[in-house]
């Protein structure tokens, strides 16, 4: 008999073997693929809950620096509501406490201390007000997303220069430089948690009292004789000599300061400036002149440097034609209303002290950004006709200036203006006068209620003309007021430092 082979179940049974491998093949790698997935969603979990860490990180030091510069504000008024009280002991009659040099530097420092220490102390308590955050809701930057962050803690410690912890009982310097903030935020993302580190480093400030700014304070009493007066201000007669008549005759020594000379047409600041010798200095020279832009100016009225000399400027020629910026070193009478096109800024801003001196001021747009200026605004001899200030926008006294103005002889409509609009920063200062006692300059909030705090710390009365006058910069040879000088608040500085630790 013949063997009958069949075949059909083998080929049956590899099919299904295949089947099963490839299968099985399948399995694994969607296995592989479902768990590379899943790590996938944990690290942009984690990725996210970094980056929430992270916004909470920026918010949080962010409104701590806001903070900070507010604070920074508040220190500049606290220290001079404390000057002042030194000043109220200075002012006849001279008080027991204050009536040597000695009581004086010893109050002070006294001031300067306090005030560091306060300084400190309001640091320390922002720092506590942010711990405290730990305590609230978590913050979501995003609706709809889980996505949050939140304080964890916030720990202040007081360091040295040294960069360390002054309550260390083995460090020896115990000066506080540094107020470090430890913060430590956690952001969340679905079941996901990170934490990072930032670190705030706030500076103190070496002084709060700048020695070399001073504000003088009268305590002399004088005769009317020796007084100085209005009319002192405004008496200048010019003289016929020329400039360059003048400069020959101080050099062959046929003249004596103070040196008194009349501009002629062809005669330049630049030019007299510079063919002064080495020996001579301008601020014993008055320069009297009916034409001051062509005298002081080039292409414009900006940015010239007077060097200390003393200019005169005729009352028929009232007007710089646009700008008059950056003035340095200054010192300018104006015999009559000066008027401005433009802007007057940054007067003083790189310079020394300097006085501009005027009757009557008209400014087509700002007065702003005045440095180391006393900017006197004085009136006419006749009192009953007003003088006017008038400014467009925005009028700012700023770092180490005085704006001063008799108000008895100003617009009552622009000292109402005045008291709403002029603003302040740093050791900027408004000094008037006035012979009435009845009579005050406030400054006012928009609803024109009196600003009672910001007027005793911006705002002083002079009732003595002579003392107001000393205060605003201006001294007369005639003049024999003995002043007592206080230091002025020392403006802060930024001194803040952020680092994040991952």
């Amino acid at each position: 008999m013949k063997n009958i082979k069949n075949e059909k179940a083998y080929a049956l049974v590899i099919v299904l073997l295949i089947i099963v491998l490839f299968m099985g093949l399948a399995a694994t790698f969607m296995a592989g693929s479902l768990n590379h997935a899943q790590q996938e969603k944990v690290v942009d979990t984690g990725n996210q809950a970094v980056a929430a860490a992270e916004m909470g990180t920026i918010y949080y030091s962010s409104d701590f620096e806001r903070e900070l510069k507010l604070l920074k504000a508040e220190m500049q008024q606290e220290t001079q509501l404390k000057l002042n009280e030194l000043i109220a002991c200075i002012e006849l009659p001279l008080g027991a406490a204050c009536d040597s040099e000695l009581e004086r530097s010893t109050w002070e420092e006294k001031v300067d201390k306090e005030m560091k220490e306060l300084y400190v102390q309001k640091i320390i308590e922002k720092s506590t007000e942010l711990d405290a955050l730990k305590l609230a809701a978590e913050e979501t930057p995003f609706t709809g997303e889980q996505v949050q962050y939140h304080v964890k803690s916030a720990i202040a410690k007081k360091m040295n220069a040294a960069q360390k912890d002054v309550n260390d009982i083995l460090v020896m310097d115990k000066a506080v430089k540094w107020v470090e903030i430890v913060l430590n935020v956690e952001g969340k993302a679905l079941d996901s948690q990170k934490e990072l580190t930032a670190i705030f480093q706030v500076e103190i400030p070496d002084s709060f009292l700048n020695s070399t700014e001073t504000r003088k304070i009268n305590t002399v009493l004088i005769t009317e004789d020796e007084d100085l007066t209005y009319d002192k201000v405004f008496s200048f007669t010019p003289p016929t000599i020329s400039c360059s008549e003048l400069i020959l005759a101080v050099k062959n020594n046929q003249a004596k300061a103070p040196y008194e000379c009349k501009a002629q047409t062809n005669e330049t600041l630049d030019n007299f400036l510079d063919s002064l010798d080495e020996d001579m200095d301008p601020k014993d020279f008055r320069v009297f002149t009916d034409n001051y832009t062509k005298f002081v100016c080039k292409n414009n009225c900006n940015g010239t440097d007077f060097r200390g000399i003393n200019i005169v400027v005729n009352e028929n020629d009232v007007g710089a034609p646009n700008n008059m910026n950056n003035l340095v070193n200054a010192n300018l009478f104006i015999s009559g209303k000066l008027t401005i096109g433009n802007n007057i800024i940054n007067l003083g801003k790189k310079g020394e002290k300097q006085t501009i001196v005027v009757k009557e001021l008209d400014v087509n747009v700002n007065l702003k950004n005045m440095y180391n200026t006393n900017f006197l605004v004085l009136g006419y001899q006749d009192k009953t006709k007003k003088a006017q200030i008038d400014w467009k926008n925005h009028i700012e006294v700023s770092n180490h200036s005085n704006f001063c103005i008799d108000i008895d002889r100003i617009y009552p409509d622009d000292l109402t203006r005045l008291e709403k609009e002029i603003s302040f920063s740093d050791s900027g200062h408004l000094i008037y006068y006035t012979d009435f006692a009845d009579k005050k300059f406030v400054l006012r909030n928009n609803n024109n209620s009196i600003n009672q705090e910001m007027t005793k710390i911006y705002v002083t009365r002079s009732s003595d003309y002579s003392t107001f006058l000393e205060n605003c910069g201006i001294s007369m040879k005639e003049s024999k007021i003995v002043p007592i000088e206080v230091s002025v608040p020392e403006p802060i500085g930024s001194g803040f430092g952020l680092e994040v630790e991952y």
